[in-house]
């Protein structure tokens, strides 16, 4: 699920490895959730930064016609969080009604905005294929699942209408 592409803060609560407790430490996506779950480490809950960065793209992909580019690793951060935050609120049965409900509220607006981000950027990527098929300048402006997107388009385009 984790691709390792993302970095996330870890607050370490257990001494582990070089770590003693309180370091918080930057690690990739799939040891932050493995350090979580085994109780070592609790995630620094970074879920608002997050949300900024994607309303920021929104916002920039509204006032441009051309795709731009976005930060590095924003989706598999915005994916991480989603997966921490709906975790957190099922194992955390417990907890006061406030904490589970901000929590629940910022899964929310995060699969919203999410969402929203990827319909619009998909309708660019369309744009582009249409009347840009394989341009290496689209493609710097685009997330590693978004060239997969765009490369194959642009194939079935080519081929479809003879261009290859």
């Amino acid at each position: 699920m984790f691709s390792g592409r993302a970095l996330i803060p870890v607050k370490i609560i257990k001494p582990f490895e070089d770590w003693n407790t309180g370091d918080i430490a930057l690690m990739e996506d799939w040891k932050a959730k493995v350090l979580w779950e085994a109780g070592i480490g609790e995630i620094v809950d970074e879920t608002d930064k997050i949300i900024g960065e994607i309303d920021k793209v929104i916002a920039e992909e509204r006032e441009s016609q051309p795709l731009v580019p976005i930060p590095a690793g924003l989706y598999e951060r915005a994916e991480f969080y989603m997966y921490y935050l709906e975790n957190y609120v099922r194992q955390n049965p417990g907890e006061s009604i406030e904490v589970l409900s901000v929590k629940m509220t910022k899964l929310a607006n995060l699969k919203k905005k999410y969402r929203y981000l990827k319909e619009m950027r998909f309708k660019k990527i369309l744009e582009a294929v249409r009347l840009r098929p394989n341009s290496l300048e689209v493609l710097g402006r685009l997330s590693p699942e978004e060239r997969r997107i765009y490369l194959e388009l642009s194939r079935i385009r080519n081929e479809w209408l003879g261009e290859e």
